[in-house]
């Protein structure tokens, strides 16, 4: 099984890099599951403040970033068709909550 924060670390030069990037991949961590593609029932989600924090984390300390950095930044739940395609070929698939109870 497949686990989702290993594999999104893969990205850390561009999360350290690109601060639009690094804001692309936190909003498409918030109100969203992502379903491991070869094994439907491994599904990741996080809080809003967690994938902050963990943006913020890969980010790394030389900034001294926190989850404030990009928690509220307007477009959480918005998965950017570059995520989506990255996060596809890491082999994750995004599972919206639409229409469900939670």
């Amino acid at each position: 099984m497949k686990n989702f924060e290993e594999d999104l670390f893969q990205l850390k030069l561009r999360i350290v890099t690109d601060k639009q990037f690094a804001t692309d991949v936190y909003n498409a961590l918030c109100n969203m599951r992502w379903k491991e593609i070869e094994n439907p029932g491994n599904i990741y989600s996080c809080s809003w403040r967690y994938a902050g924090g963990l943006v913020a984390d890969i980010r790394g300390n030389s900034e001294r970033m926190s989850y404030m950095d990009f928690y509220h930044s307007g477009f959480e739940g918005i998965v950017t068709k570059k995520v989506e395609n990255i996060f596809n070929r890491l082999g994750w698939i995004s599972h919206p909550y639409i229409g469900e109870t939670r």
